[in-house]
């Protein structure tokens, strides 16, 4: 017999065939969808399946995830493998990545300068890309971000991207999560250099733990993104270089014109910062190494010396 599985949005059960697909388990109910663990019936690979009910107010957002995804193609963000609509709701398949969110690293720890250079490095390659076909994410944040079992990066969740041009302003509401909005993004204004505001963000985080604005109430921290600038990075994490936080606190400027124009440019400027840091790693490790050979040289050890011919031929006899 099979179980109801219980969610928010939709109410399926254990083993309902869907296309090529059987629904197993909810894995997250969210305020515009449920997604569930799936498989394929002729594969047995596991999947995603997005569901969203068709008389949902949030139809349109789906709608619009699912036609930016099947548009894009890249190695970092996540695909569509199937869309389609079952009696009364709308769905789409996605394959199942089992890393778990940037999200669930950054709870454990902060991440180290070589793991936020390896998370940027992938995220500037997708947002480049979705820049460059005139696409803008709109909802840069810790859970839009999954690992497969690699660890490998996808961008996720679009359904509030926009295409360059299009006002951010939605029924009167601006959408997206208030942590990591830009400034003129409350202003009706947005290009993709308020992707860019919203990595800035979430390098801080990443680096530090903290957010740079945060609050209880949604509009207070909306005027944060206006009116404050944020903390120095080095308040919560001394080890993190100086060039590097300039680097984030760049990206986080008011003024969009102040900030790197492009991830590239992000990006490039990023692993720039570190080489400082590199060096003087190497740089401690020789003063390590020099300390090492004068505290022997202390110790009145015998220093070695080359043997001379003469003295082989004395030893000789």
């Amino acid at each position: 017999m099979y179980s109801v599985l219980e969610a928010k949005e939709t109410q399926l059960y254990k083993g309902t065939r869907i296309s090529d697909y059987r629904l197993h388990s909810v894995l997250k109910k969210g305020g515009m969808s449920t997604v569930y663990l799936g498989y394929n019936v002729y594969t047995q690979e596991r999947v995603a399946i997005k569901m969203v009910a068709s008389d949902s107010p949030h139809l349109e957002f789906f709608t619009r995830e699912v036609y930016f995804m099947q548009a894009m193609n890249h190695d970092c963000i996540l695909p569509c493998l199937d869309a389609g609509q079952y009696g009364p709701y709308h769905y789409m398949v996605m394959p199942y990545l089992g890393g778990g969110t940037l999200e669930d690293l950054i709870e454990e720890r902060p991440l180290t300068l070589e793991e936020t250079q390896i998370l940027l490095e992938q995220l500037s390659s997708a947002l480049s890309y979705m820049h460059a076909h005139g696409i803008v994410h709109r909802d840069i944040k810790p859970t839009n971000i999954l690992f497969d079992e690699n660890y490998l990066l996808y961008l996720a969740d679009f359904g509030i991207s926009s295409t360059l041009g299009e006002k951010p302003i939605h029924n009167g509401q601006v959408m997206g999560t208030a942590q990591y909005i830009a400034p003129e993004v409350l202003d009706g204004y947005l290009d993709e250099r308020s992707d860019i505001y919203s990595v800035g963000i979430l390098l801080y985080q990443a680096l530090t733990g903290h957010l740079p604005f945060d609050g209880e109430n949604r509009w207070k921290i909306c005027l944060q993104h206006k009116e404050q600038k944020p903390l120095a990075l080095s308040i919560y994490n001394p080890a993190i270089p100086h060039a590097v936080e300039q680097v984030i606190l760049r990206a986080l400027e008011k003024d969009p014109n102040a900030r790197y124009q492009s991830m590239k440019e992000l990006f490039a400027a990023f692993q720039k910062a570190l080489e400082p840091s590199l060096l003087e790693k190497l740089a401690g490790s020789l003063r390590e190494v020099g300390q090492h050979l004068r505290e022997h040289l202390a110790q009145d050890v015998p220093v070695w010396q080359p043997v001379t011919a003469e003295q082989q031929v004395l030893q000789a006899s």
